[in-house]
């Protein structure tokens, strides 16, 4: 079973000209199936309106690594299933740029934990029923165990001080 799904990402600059105090607001707002491309990342202005232009990064794709299968198994079988999109932003024009998509919550987090900029967006249909094929057939959750008491060395307790009032 392949490893990596070819997706496509839709960006968001929404613009405020009449209200010279707010800044360009940049969000993901899409994730869609892609194409295998051999040509890399590419970026396409797909609409263009007023105070708002969305663009279209293709070349990108979801790779599933054993070690994160059970951060994937979290992810889809929990109440809202996620594909995070991990961007950049540009200090001087404030540009987003997507720098990887990813299914696994703890990679995620460690994003999320420096302070880089993170969408979580729904799975697209494709894509969820792909990546519930290869966790059926690559994760096998570990069997909990209920862990034991230590007995003390001559099985009886003795306080670390005496009470109050003794």
């Amino acid at each position: 079973m392949k490893t990596r799904y070819p997706v496509s990402i839709i960006v968001e600059c929404k613009r405020y000209p009449d209200k010279v105090w707010m800044t360009d607001s940049w969000s993901v707002i899409g994730v869609l199936p892609g194409k295998e491309t051999s040509t890399g990342v590419s970026c396409a202005s797909i609409h263009r309106g007023e105070q708002s232009e969305q663009f279209l990064y293709r070349g990108y794709s979801i790779e599933l690594f054993p070690d994160d299968a059970e951060s994937y198994y979290a992810n889809i079988t929990g109440a809202n299933p996620g594909v995070f999109v991990v961007c950049e932003q540009e200090e001087d024009e404030g540009v987003l740029h997507p720098l990887l998509v990813t299914l696994s919550y703890d990679e995620m987090a460690s994003y999320i934990e420096v302070d880089t900029p993170v969408f979580d967006l729904p799975v697209p249909a494709p894509v969820d029923e792909w990546v519930k094929a290869w966790v059926l057939e690559n994760y096998r959750p570990e069997k909990k165990q209920k862990r034991t008491r230590q007995k003390w060395k001559d099985d009886t307790w003795k306080p670390l001080r005496r009470p109050v009032g003794h």
